[in-house]
């Protein structure tokens, strides 16, 4: 199904519509506290924005989710939100992650990266984390960029060994593919975000 298809809605900032897919949705919780529906699974009444800082600052700013909401939800703080929202991207990218390990559509580890790279492999992106090596993540990301590979860098090595059901790895590629096109989105979402922040 297309993005385009299914219901829209309006971000509650910008008043622009868009197909729901491209909105964060928002709901009160039994306490009052906004919380980020980023998977739009939580039931009740839901207000939507762009996924920016700028429409989400504006909605903070104009008191637009307690307007939305009847004033059933307490005042939203502009960095609570952020950190739901940058927390909530990253379980989606290690969730994808994840079914990519089960498919056999990612290859870790540095070395086998880079071999992949040089012989013109089908990878789609590469995600480095945080805490590699500075001289191995330029290495990585020139090698990506000489290859015209989209490559990120986020997560830990032992977040991502995790999730990749091994030890430590500090990379990982995904091979080219709907599962990639979905990590690249949510990926693109995410760098947004942080570079806002």
């Amino acid at each position: 199904m297309s993005a385009d298809k299914g219901p829209h809605r309006s971000c509650v900032a910008c008043r622009e519509t868009k197909p729901q897919g491209q909105l964060v949705r928002y709901v009160v919780a039994p306490d009052g506290a906004l919380v980020v529906d980023y998977r739009n699974r939580l039931p009740g009444r839901g207000a939507y924005t762009c996924i920016d800082l700028e429409c989400l600052h504006t909605a903070v700013e104009r008191k637009q989710f307690q307007r939305s909401f009847k004033g059933k939800c307490k005042n939203a703080e502009l960095s609570d939100l952020t950190n739901q929202l940058t927390s909530a991207l990253e379980q989606k990218i290690v969730s994808l992650l994840g079914m990519g390990r089960k498919s056999g559509q990612v290859v870790s580890g540095t070395n086998a990266i880079m071999t992949g790279l040089r012989q013109a492999s089908d990878f789609a992106l590469v995600i480095v984390t945080n805490d590699i090596s500075t001289a191995i993540a330029e290495k990585l990301q020139s090698l990506a960029a000489h290859h015209k590979v989209e490559c990120s860098q986020m997560l830990t090595k032992d977040l991502l060994g995790q999730i990749l059901g091994k030890g430590e790895r500090s990379a990982v590629a995904v091979q080219k593919g709907t599962l990639a096109d979905a990590i690249l989105i949510e990926l693109q979402r995410y760098k947004q975000l942080v570079r806002e922040n």
